[in-house]
């Protein structure tokens, strides 16, 4: 059989794809101001209209046993599963530590699995560049051992660190 690739990039909801992966913790931390936020890596979409997210995080549970939603978690084992989705998530994620980031364009630092291809990295900075970030790092510590590093570097001192636990 064979089937097309068609990429729909506003479409959040993919079509004859079930996203059954447990949820990924993930958390947001802005180094110089010690701001944190955290949540579940889950979206929930209404069928009807599937390129609008109706919630995303925990507040997607609700929509969990109604059948016009599907709630779905865009990361695999940290990684990102489903691209659009996982975009939408983080800019919320970002939106929860200030209403607008102190630095225009900042510096993030994403976690990354040991065993992250080449194409898992890139498909993680360019979500992190859609987000409005200028320069993307990739760190596979532990999220404390990752704000001190920051703190000691110059260059990361204003740093976004997203933290994607699996």
């Amino acid at each position: 059989m064979l089937k097309q690739f068609v990429l729909s990039p506003n479409r959040l909801l993919p079509d004859g794809w079930h996203l059954e992966y447990p949820p990924a913790q993930l958390t947001v931390h802005n180094v110089k101001t010690g701001r944190q936020a955290q949540d579940l890596s889950l979206i929930a979409v209404n069928r009807a209209q599937p390129d609008r997210p109706a919630a995303v995080g925990r507040d997607a549970l609700q929509y969990q046993d109604s059948p016009d939603f599907a709630v779905f978690s865009p990361f695999r084992q940290g990684q990102i599963a489903h691209f659009p989705a996982a975009a939408l998530l983080i800019k919320s994620l970002l939106g929860r530590i200030g209403p607008k980031l102190l630095i225009p364009k900042p510096v993030m630092c994403v976690h990354i699995q040991e065993r992250a291809t080449q194409v898992e990295e890139q498909a993680l900075a360019e979500a992190a560049i859609q987000c409005g970030a200028r320069k993307v790092f990739f760190y596979t510590d532990s999220l404390s051992a990752m704000a001190r590093t920051a703190e000691s570097r110059k260059e990361l001192r204003r740093a976004i660190l997203l933290h994607i636990d699996p």
